[in-house]
């Protein structure tokens, strides 16, 4: 008889850890639902001000095309100009500064004068391994056309020549090799480095 009750009670206590570890299964489940949804609310978000900050540029591209000096504008500025990849499908505004909270919105120019120039243009974008941004930046090979337009309306076209990868903390990629040097950079989110696509006039 004792056996039987002891059973009874070894089966109740399995019963209640069951539905103990099924309560809080569920509770997981809820909980990891809210983060996703609040991630993806926000990654929205973060791509409608994109868009409406790629729409204010090109309004504000055409209004400094007008302006005669074309030096001083750029340099008060928030808009760089337009970066287009053919091959990613990509078009993109680019901020004149770089900050963490600018990155989150549109790519940066982070390295560099104006377009124009001679010398070497650093720009940086997040990957956050979709389509957005810099994130299909390792699609790129050699011979691939990257295109920047600057704030008059002036588009040139660089030719993908090298692509590599450094420590986040290594810039000697920024030194020009070309007379028109481009260097587009993001971040490598499998082994902490970073993507360097080096690319000439």
């Amino acid at each position: 008889m004792n056996q039987i009750i002891a059973l009874k009670k070894t089966n109740q206590k399995r019963k209640n850890l069951f539905k103990l570890q099924f309560v809080v299964s569920i509770l997981a489940l809820i909980i990891s639902g809210f983060y996703y949804l609040r991630k993806w609310k926000k990654e929205s978000e973060m791509e409608k001000l994109s868009q409406m900050m790629n729409q204010v540029f090109q309004v504000e591209a055409m209004y400094s095309a007008r302006k005669t000096n074309t030096e001083a504008v750029q340099k008060e500025s928030l808009y760089f100009g337009k970066i287009t990849i053919p091959k990613l499908e990509l078009e993109y505004s680019v901020f004149n500064e770089c900050t963490d909270e600018l990155l989150k919105i549109l790519p940066c120019k982070f390295y560099g004068d104006n377009i124009e120039k001679q010398g070497n243009i650093g720009i940086a974008g997040h990957n956050y391994d979709d389509q957005r941004f810099f994130g299909n930046l390792n699609q790129l090979k050699k011979g691939d056309s990257v295109y920047l337009e600057s704030q008059n309306g002036t588009q040139y076209q660089y030719i993908v020549y090298d692509k590599y990868k450094v420590a986040p903390d290594d810039f000697k990629c920024l030194q020009p090799k070309r007379k028109y040097d481009l260097t587009l950079l993001t971040c490598d989110n499998f082994n902490h480095k970073r993507l360097v696509i080096k690319a000439s006039r």
